[in-house]
């Protein structure tokens, strides 16, 4: 943490005598304020009304427990949250030209599993008659905060991420894991579970660990009229657990058969069958590892007051999968706008968002739904909002 740090502080001083530089000849004309906040929640196959009995609490019933067509079959679920606040500062007569700085709190927290283990769980072994495959199972549960600064241009941007990680879990299973059931009553477990749990730290200072990542855009015109594309990346680098935090990583393969009846009345040794070894144990090396980092492209044909778009979007080590969409914004002269989009992929399958714009001199906000039949709990499987509130200050 100390070196990332006085890494931070290098950094600020020169970004300072470089601001200070360039306005002897320069004056700041204008400032914008921008806030934005994103929550949203999805599942490949679970009606957004399981997500609310599961955080407000109620009674699932046999609906709300979603599809089960294939034990077989991968499905994701997510949740995951982003507030940022920050300023753009632009050179005098230059609004192309300037700096940013933002500070930014992230959460996630989402998995990918077979239908066949979430049906073990939410229904019971008694339709179960083959065998499940973990071995694609993951998750993860994170929260970071995150500094953001740098500087941009007509066509390019690019600056500095610091991280300060507050929590991060992360497990994975082994790639021939499985859970067996011939009967009802007769079953088999091979598992090679590897998870770790990196807690929040009590102490103010000395937190769990620090990353380091790079935020750059591209954004140009093709040479065809009124078609450009825009390319962003957005903390890309390295995350650095450190040792005083505590890891726990289970590492253990076991196997179970059911007992025999002997075994169940044999009140002695039966302690002995079901005590399997299963202990985790701390580790207090360092971690280093690759951040959650974010690509974007998007590409937009300008047709009159009409915006066509289409992109793609990835994050990573997150059981995202990768996002496509295509969509249209209708900007006319007034102050009111809106727009609508199709895409694929997250935490999900097809979603059809909606959105809004409301623009005046000093003030632009947007609203913007991720999908629209999500507003009705009990049939969309995913719902996202995004909210942004820029103010620009003369």
């Amino acid at each position: 943490m100390k070196y990332l740090t006085i890494l931070f502080l290098i950094i600020t001083q020169l970004n300072c005598y470089s601001l200070n530089r360039d306005s002897i000849s320069k004056k700041i004309a204008k400032a914008e304020l921008i806030s934005s906040f994103y929550s949203s929640v999805g599942s490949t196959h679970l009606p957004v009304n399981f997500f609310n009995k599961i955080y407000f609490g109620g009674f699932i019933n046999e609906s709300e427990k979603g599809n089960s067509f294939s034990i077989a079959k991968n499905q994701r679920s997510g949740f995951e949250t982003d507030m940022n606040f920050g300023v753009n500062i632009y050179n005098e007569n230059d609004e192309l030209n300037g700096w940013y700085f933002s500070i930014q709190n992230k959460i996630s927290v989402a998995g990918k599993y077979q239908q066949g283990l979430y049906d073990l769980i939410f229904r019971g072994n008694e339709a179960l008659n083959q065998q499940i495959s973990i071995g694609n199972t993951n998750f993860h549960f994170r929260n970071h905060q995150l500094f953001n600064f740098g500087k941009f241009y007509e066509n390019f941007s690019f600056g500095l991420v610091i991280g300060n990680i507050l929590q991060e879990y992360n497990g994975s299973f082994g790639e021939n894991d499985f859970i067996d059931f011939n009967y009802n009553y007769n079953w088999s477990v091979v598992v090679n579970p590897n998870i770790s749990f990196v807690r929040n730290a009590n102490n103010s200072f000395k937190k769990n660990g620090n990353s380091l990542g790079l935020n750059f855009k591209i954004k140009d015109d093709f040479k065809t009229t009124n078609l450009h594309y825009e390319l962003e990346v957005k903390n890309l680098g390295v995350m650095l657990l450190h040792s005083n935090v505590e890891t726990i990583n289970y590492d253990t393969s076991f196997s179970f058969s059911g007992f025999s009846f002997d075994q169940i009345t044999n009140i002695t040794n039966l302690g002995s069958e079901i005590s399997t070894p299963f202990q985790p144990y701390t580790s207090n090396n360092r971690i280093i590892s690759t951040t959650p980092f974010e690509v974007k492209f998007d590409i937009v044909k300008s047709i009159n007051n009409l915006e066509l778009f289409a992109g793609a979007f990835y994050r990573n080590n997150s059981q995202y999968l990768p996002k496509s969409y295509i969509g249209f914004n209708f900007r006319n002269k007034k102050k009111l706008n809106y727009g609508s989009n199709l895409s694929y992929g997250g935490y999900n399958k097809f979603q059809w968002g909606i959105n809004t714009s409301y623009n005046t001199d000093k003030i632009n906000t947007q609203i913007f739904i991720q999908n629209f039949i999500g507003l009705i709990p009990s049939l969309g499987r995913s719902l996202g909002i995004v909210l942004n509130l820029n103010w620009t200050i003369r």
